[in-house]
C-alpha cells in the first residue's frame, strides 16, 4: 500500500514561506540569476512546513520535516504481496461528497480514502489498493492575497513543500493555463514490493472566490499516460461551492 507523501497540514506557515520564496526568486531573476539554470527540472526540495518566512540564500526553503499526520501516498515499507502485473485501470466512478458540502468529485470505485481534513482545510486522498496511483484534493483559504503575477511562483513553492521530501523529487516549471489555473508536473520514485518505480504526477491550482483548490493526480510511469484521459474526467467532475465556509 501507499504509505506517505508528506503533505503539509500547516498551510498558513507554508503559504507565508511560499510568498517569501517567490519574492526572493523574482528579485534573483531580475538580477539575471536563475534558480534552475538551464535545467527544466528543479532540484529536490524538502518539506517547508516549518520554514521561516525569510528565504535562505540557496533559494530553496529548508526545515525539519513535519511529523503531523498526513495522507499516505508513497510506500515506505516494501509490500511483496503487490502484483505489478495486474492491470491498473480506472473503471467505474462513484460520487464523493465531502461532509462540509463544499466539494464533490467522482473517484474510482474501490480506491482507499484517507481524509485528513482539519479546521479550515479540506485534505482528502484516494489511493489505488496496490499503491500505484493516487488522487488528492486540498481546499483552503490562503492567509494572504496573492497577485496573479506571483501565483505560479507561490504554487511552485507550495508543491515543493507538499511533496519535495519524496525520493528523486523533481518538478517542471509551472504552466499558466488560459483559464487562469496553474499546472505543475512533477516526478518522484516510489517503492512497490521490491521494485523502485518512477512516479509521475500533475498538480493543478485553481482560485475560486477566496479559496485555493489544489487537485493532484499521479501514477507509476508505465500507466500515467494511459490514465490521463480518466484523470481529466475526474478533474472535470470536481465541483467546489466556494460560497460555503470550510468548517
Amino acid at each position: 500500500m501507499f504509505s506517505s507523501f508528506q503533505i503539509s497540514r500547516k498551510i498558513s506557515i507554508l503559504f507565508l514561506s511560499a510568498i517569501a520564496a517567490s519574492m526572493f526568486t523574482a528579485c534573483s531573476n531580475s538580477n539575471g540569476a536563475s534558480s534552475s539554470g538551464n535545467n527544466n527540472l528543479s532540484m529536490p526540495a524538502i518539506d517547508t512546513t516549518k520554514v521561516s518566512p525569510t528565504p535562505t540564500p540557496s533559494n530553496t526553503p529548508t526545515n525539519t520535516p513535519s511529523n503531523s499526520n498526513s495522507p499516505t501516498l508513497a510506500p515506505n515499507t516494501p509490500s511483496p504481496e503487490i502484483d505489478l502485473t495486474k492491470e491498473l485501470e480506472i473503471g467505474e466512478l462513484e460520487l464523493y461528497k465531502h461532509r462540509s458540502g463544499i466539494m464533490e468529485i467522482s473517484i474510482p470505485k474501490g480506491w482507499k480514502l484517507v481524509d485528513n481534513s482539519q479546521a479550515g482545510e479540506i485534505l482528502v486522498t484516494w489511493n489505488d489498493k496496490a499503491g500505484r496511483a493516487t488522487i488528492s484534493s486540498n481546499i483552503f483559504v490562503p492567509p494572504s492575497e496573492i497577485p496573479e503575477n506571483r501565483l505560479s511562483d507561490v504554487f511552485e513553492v507550495i508543491i515543493k513543500g507538499m511533496y519535495g521530501n519524496q525520493a528523486d523529487f523533481a518538478l517542471r516549471s509551472p504552466v499558466l493555463e488560459a483559464t487562469g489555473n496553474v499546472v505543475i508536473e512533477w516526478t518522484s520514485t516510489v517503492t512497490i514490493g521490491n521494485k523502485k518505480i518512477k512516479f509521475l504526477a500533475n498538480s493543478k491550482l485553481q482560485r475560486i472566490n477566496n479559496k485555493f483548490v489544489i487537485l493532484t493526480f499521479g501514477a507509476i510511469e508505465p500507466k500515467f499516460i494511459e490514465l490521463k484521459d480518466s484523470f481529466a474526467k475526474i478533474s472535470n467532475s470536481q465541483t467546489v461551492n466556494a460560497s460555503l465556509t470550510i468548517p
